[in-house]
């Protein structure tokens, strides 16, 4: 048997450049991952189809409530009231409300006012409410500047 010895080299290897085309599969892999993961965490809320300018104030923040809500429109006719997106009347609402007042578990109205309705409109619909032992809020918009609560022309800070 013969010994070979084996020297060092003394020089580098020439490195050949990887040709073709890269392999996408990993990064749309991970795309379709990420968009999946965004449409199971994101929160879909569903916008009333009734046009109601809100009034602007400054909130605390949200309440998850039930899905009670009397939207209250300004009309040339005069005021359009609204139970979940469906016209009906003031005696109507009453009912609708001593309806939800036995199955809603929070016993909340949510009432979203058009800023031209005037407010005699919207008592008369939380009167309503507290008659049928409801809580009743009114949904507002947030106001641009914080600690300012907007109400017609005069501001309270």
């Amino acid at each position: 048997m013969e010994l070979r010895r084996f020297g060092r080299r003394r020089y580098a290897p020439k490195v050949q450049a990887i040709a073709g085309r890269p392999d996408y599969t990993s990064l749309v892999d991970v795309l379709f991952l990420t968009l999946i993961f965004f449409m199971l965490s994101s929160s879909f809320v569903q916008v009333s189809g009734i046009k109601v300018e809100l009034p602007e104030v400054n909130t605390s923040g949200s309440q998850g409530i039930e899905k009670f809500i009397v939207s209250i429109a300004h009309s040339e006719k005069g005021t359009l009231y609204y139970f979940n997106d469906q016209p009906i009347t003031l005696e109507a609402l009453a009912e609708k409300f001593s309806g939800v007042s036995a199955v809603s578990r929070t016993g909340t109205v949510i009432v979203r006012s058009d800023k031209l309705v005037p407010f005699e409109d919207v008592a008369r619909v939380m009167a309503l409410a507290e008659k049928a032992n409801l809580n009743s809020f009114i949904a507002v918009m947030q106001g641009k500047r914080p600690r300012e609560t907007v109400f017609g022309s005069e501001k309270i800070q």
